[in-house]
């Protein structure tokens, strides 16, 4: 499906940009804090933008992405309906995330349209 073609790349890339910031920190003696950062800080600095190009351009399977917590969201026009989409892929998750009291472990969200909320679980 089209998340197992871009999470390869996806993670290839986040690959990448570990080791560069490793390099940088221990290049410049810059300390990382002592302190963890809280989880919403976290996954705020690490969330990424996936283009098309750094996802693989292929040509038609191929979207571009918002990663946010291994929650992979897409955006885009359907070139059939002309819709607006908006795609959220879950198989990735980032098990802090999870609400693991609940039996199906489902992740809480919150989707607003226009300051609307459309979604809520």
């Amino acid at each position: 499906m089209l998340s197992k073609s871009v999470m390869p790349r996806a993670r290839r890339l986040a690959a990448i940009i570990t080791t560069i910031r490793t390099a940088m920190t221990h290049r410049f003696n810059r300390n990382t804090p002592s302190t963890p950062l809280p989880l919403h800080h976290e996954l705020h600095h690490a969330a990424r933008f996936w283009p098309v190009e750094a996802a693989g351009f292929d040509g038609e399977d191929t979207l571009p992405a918002l990663e946010l917590g291994g929650v992979l969201v897409f955006v885009y026009l359907d070139p059939a309906s002309g819709e607006l989409r908006v795609s959220v892929d879950l198989d990735t998750v980032d098990q802090r995330l999870v609400r693991h009291d609940d039996p199906d472990e489902t992740v809480p969200m919150h989707i607003t349209v226009q300051g609307d909320t459309v979604f809520r679980a």
